[in-house]
């Protein structure tokens, strides 16, 4: 493996983890986000290059944003992004620029649901049976297998994904299609079973690293009030559904051409076996990426950045003795009123991290649209995944008894 360091480099979207990663490996960096971030990344680098653009997916916008600042995209030796939604716009930009960067197949295929699973049926693995449908209302009188999933093709976090029970279900949610046009659709079979989420680094082809995680519950149960958080596994109590999951991403990893890089995958298990649901080259949610750093000492921000400069894998940090896991704090209905302060979530049995973002006056948000909606999420530790996921489900409940809220609008 080459030890070059690439001192020029264009992030696409704002990550204040990844900047960081980037700048302590002497990097220079420029980075095209989104207004909403601009305050955060002039707090890290008052002097830093940030091009504002309404949407870091838009390659448009960001070439046309790169223009309006008299940057020269041929002057970047790498064009990367951490995130999701501008993985194909950098790659594509990176390509058209002749910098170090992800192949566009690549890019699509970490994107685009319908082509990911295609490359995985190919491979061999298990996956769900999927098609794609332009309008919903082109399902009409098809036989169909109910249940059946119903997302976007390139969604994230379980927006705009829905359970469709029955045909009168699926009608409904046609007629919606229909005022709104937003397709086209993945329409793919339900699997049951329990969804694990795997996180980790890939590096030369070889995964360097592998966190498998249990969710508190499966991530589509948003919809009818879920919680969104999981816990992580041991390795050593479950050695058999760690090699398990190393194969299934190693094999999923290598049909997309993400050879270089960390992943956030996600599978269902069921009676021993291991289902692949999605993928993603990027950090997963939540605080998926403080539980990884302290169970098993790896910083995945860091990982990513050691890629893409395409420097040597990191040494992992001393990992903690105890298990470990994160959850979305909900809140009630309303306009709130009280919000437990950090200190107060703090002391709750086994909280090791508090970060709160529901404020008094502010109206909570809808929990129900998408998995990273939240009043605010902590980080639990424990002595084993159940005793972290009992605390996790107690201190989620804790929160939401605690939030006052009255109901109406916002003043």
């Amino acid at each position: 493996m080459s030890t070059n360091v690439f001192t020029r480099v264009l992030m696409i979207g704002w990550c204040a983890p990844a900047f960081v990663a980037l700048n302590d490996h002497q990097a220079r960096v420029a980075t095209v986000i989104e207004a909403r971030h601009l305050g955060d990344a002039q707090a890290h680098d008052p002097d830093g290059t940030f091009v504002v653009v309404p949407d870091t997916g838009d390659a448009e916008q960001v070439l046309a944003g790169l223009a309006r600042a008299r940057i020269a995209l041929d002057g970047f030796d790498v064009v990367c992004t951490i995130g999701e939604f501008p993985l194909v716009a950098a790659a594509l930009l990176a390509e058209q620029s002749k910098a170090v960067g992800m192949r566009v197949s690549t890019a699509i295929a970490l994107r685009d649901k319908f082509v990911q699973k295609r490359l995985v049926r190919e491979a061999g693995l298990p996956v769900a049976q999927a098609r794609v449908a332009n309008l919903l209302s082109d399902l009409d009188g098809e036989q169909l297998t109910y249940p059946i999933v119903v997302k976007p093709l390139t969604g994230a976090g379980a927006k705009d994904t829905h359970i469709v029970s029955n045909p009168l279900e699926l009608e409904s949610l046609a007629a919606g299609d229909q005022k709104s046009r937003r397709g086209p659709w993945l329409v793919e079979e339900f699997i049951e079973g329990e969804e694990l989420h795997l996180d980790g680094v890939v590096r030369s082809g070889a995964i360097r690293a592998l966190s498998v995680s249990r969710y508190v519950q499966n991530v589509i149960d948003i919809k009818s009030g879920g919680l969104v958080g999981s816990a992580v596994i041991d390795p050593d109590q479950s050695p058999d559904l760690y090699a398990k999951a190393e194969a299934l991403v190693s094999a999923a990893l290598e049909a997309f051409g993400h050879g270089d890089g960390i992943f956030h995958a996600e599978a269902f298990e069921k009676d021993g076996t291991l289902v692949f649901s999605e993928c993603g080259g990027r950090l997963g949610g939540g605080m998926i990426q403080e539980t990884v750093l302290r169970r098993f000492g790896v910083n995945l921000s860091d990982e990513w950045a050691r890629a893409v400069l395409d420097l040597p894998p990191g040494q992992p940090a001393q990992p903690s003795t105890l298990q470990c896991g994160w959850i979305q704090l909900p809140a009630p209905v309303g306009v709130a009123q009280h919000v437990p302060q950090q200190s107060e979530v703090l002391e709750q049995p086994g909280c090791l991290e508090a970060t709160i973002i529901l404020t008094p006056g502010s109206e909570t948000p809808d929990f129900s649209t998408a998995s990273n909606v939240r009043a605010g999420r902590v980080v639990v530790g424990g002595a084993s995944e159940e005793q972290v996921r009992e605390r996790l489900l107690a201190l989620a409940a804790w929160f939401s008894d605690s939030v006052v809220v009255q109901a109406g609008e916002p003043a």
